[in-house]
């Protein structure tokens, strides 16, 4: 019995020992996602969040097209202490859709051409979105990650 105790111990500390020593290290590919302040183009106050709100942050959409079906992309609100602003929109850009709509308010939509590049590594594929373009601007990806949106 004791040595049955032995051998199972032994080969269950060799198996973890051989899996940890082959697990795979891997970069967490970067999320397909936008953070993005919609501001007015005249004097660059938020239009969705503060005090000079125009849209109603409850009512916008996010949603591209495929065929005759549309699919809602994911979004929430984030707030933002520290960098200046009130509150993000954060929109999660997945299936990694070419076309994107922005729908504000009845009668205002928006749109986003977005380009990705294929990227392959050991542990798998990923995408990593290389030119953005809001209303058929090409929109510089931003340092601080949040893209600014003027209306």
């Amino acid at each position: 019995m004791k040595q049955l105790q032995k051998f199972t111990a032994c080969t269950l500390f060799l198996g973890i020992t051989s899996f940890i020593s082959c697990k795979k290290v891997c970069d967490v590919p970067p999320p397909n996602d936008g953070d993005f302040r919609i501001v007015s183009r005249m004097d660059g106050k938020d239009l969705i969040f503060g005090a000079n709100k125009v849209y109603d942050k409850n009512r916008f959409r996010f949603y591209f097209l495929k065929g005759q079906d549309t699919t809602f992309l994911i979004y929430k609100p984030i707030k933002s202490s520290g960098i200046g602003y009130d509150s993000l929109v954060n929109v999660d850009l997945f299936p990694d859709p070419e076309t994107v709509y922005m729908r504000l308010s009845d009668g205002d939509v928006d749109t986003f051409n977005i380009t990705y590049q294929r990227k392959s590594t050991r542990c798998g594929n990923y995408t990593i979105i290389t030119s953005f373009r809001y209303n058929n601007l090409l929109v510089i990806p931003p340092s601080n990650g949040v893209y600014e949106l003027k209306k």
